[in-house]
């Protein structure tokens, strides 16, 4: 296993060479480093769309004796490393565990290629995996929670993973823990909220799920516009602000559901696995966005999710290599003939919003109606205290 991680790692960089402009991230990585360095956030560029707790990362491999995208790829390499070991050692130390989870990481290089070390999109996962293993001590899965949500702000999803009577202090732990770090930050640098406005204004991107039907009436002939907005691709035709609207209320509507059911009791018999990649899934099919990276987070949980052989979504975990697998064809050999009307390139877009649709159904199908034929061992990859 050992072997297979690292000769896909070594795949992943190596398969850099090429696509190099897969390497435009780290330029502009690059630049933010030296503001950064200084104590102040980009608050003028449209791209910085991270919370502050990311800047670190950015900040150390500037700070390496290495070229700055060698000392990049060796610290996502080591955050990846991590992620590798908690799988590992769950594996080793908890009953009712599965080999299927670390295979399915140690083979990521691969199943999600070569944006895997050209983002920072492990350091996030690795803090949401890490709320899914602690899911039976809830402050500290708390704390993993807040330094994800200061690294991207979705590891906060995770907090669903914990049972009914832990979920509050786990919530509480996540703000404390949050707060102090955006406390420090705001004391300590300038403009490290500026991330928030950013984020609000972007539209609705050419990869996304609701982007589909735009580029189905672009092959068919119809006129349809994109351009090139807050570093993305992005539809220009009227309606996407409702067609944006419209996914975001089905996927807080969607997420609701999953937190009243938590709320209720309803989603105690399911493995904290499972509701992660559920979560997650809902959240990317109903976003304006779905660029390539994504797929890091979704790998990532359906390999804490393949870790319980309580799981149920082994199958919605198949979808989700399938998913990761397309993705390559289309980013980044061609992503721009999405907006030519490429007519294999659409199709290939349109099999991997397909696969992303169908894992996200039937993962909120099999995790809503798990109450009602309760596994044996729920919960197992939580450890002995899981079920208390």
């Amino acid at each position: 296993m050992a072997l297979a991680w690292l000769s896909t790692r070594v795949m992943a960089v190596v398969s850099v060479g090429l696509t190099p402009w897969m390497l435009n991230d780290l330029d502009i990585y690059r630049s933010w480093s030296t503001g950064l360095s200084n104590g102040s956030f980009p608050v003028d560029d449209p791209t910085w769309q991270y919370p502050p707790g990311i800047a670190p990362l950015f900040l150390a491999a500037g700070s390496s004796p290495l070229d700055y995208r060698w000392g990049f790829t060796l610290a996502i390499l080591a955050v990846d490393g991590l992620i590798m070991a908690a799988l590992l050692w769950t594996h080793a130390h908890r009953p009712a565990t599965s080999w299927r989870g670390p295979w399915l990481w140690a083979l990521a290089g691969i199943v999600v290629g070569s944006i895997m070390v050209v983002r920072f999109d492990v350091v996030p996962t690795l803090f949401a995996v890490g709320v899914v293993l602690l899911a039976a001590r809830p402050v500290l899965a708390g704390v993993s929670a807040g330094l994800g949500i200061m690294a991207k702000v979705w590891p906060a999803l995770m907090l669903l993973v914990l049972p009914r009577r832990s979920l509050p202090r786990g919530v509480i732990a996540a703000a404390v823990a949050t707060g102090l770090m955006l406390t420090g930050f705001a004391l300590l640098t300038d403009g490290s909220l500026s991330f928030i406005a950013n984020q609000q204004a972007r539209g609705l991107q050419v990869e996304s799920v609701g982007a589909l039907p735009y580029l189905l009436a672009s092959l068919t002939g119809g006129d349809v516009e994109f351009g090139l907005q807050y570093g993305s691709i992005q539809v220009l035709a009227p309606g996407t602000e409702a067609v944006g609207l419209a996914a975001t209320v089905v996927g807080f509507g969607l997420l609701a559901l999953l937190a009243a059911w938590r709320f209720r009791g309803r989603l105690e018999q399911v493995a904290p696995g499972d509701v992660a990649l559920t979560v997650m899934l809902v959240s990317v099919a109903t976003s304006r966005v779905y660029s390539p990276q994504f797929n890091v987070w979704l790998v990532g949980l359906a390999s804490v999710a393949l870790l319980d052989r309580a799981t149920r979504l082994r199958t919605v975990a198949g979808l989700v290599v399938a998913v990761s697998l397309l993705t390559q064809v289309v980013y980044p050999w061609s992503a721009t003939q999405l907006v030519t009307a490429d007519t294999l390139t659409v199709l290939v877009q349109s099999a991997r919003i397909a696969g992303l649709l169908a894992a996200t159904g039937l993962a909120l199908y099999l995790t809503l109606r798990a109450h009602r034929s309760p596994v044996e061992t729920p919960g197992s990859a939580q450890g002995p205290e899981g079920d208390r």
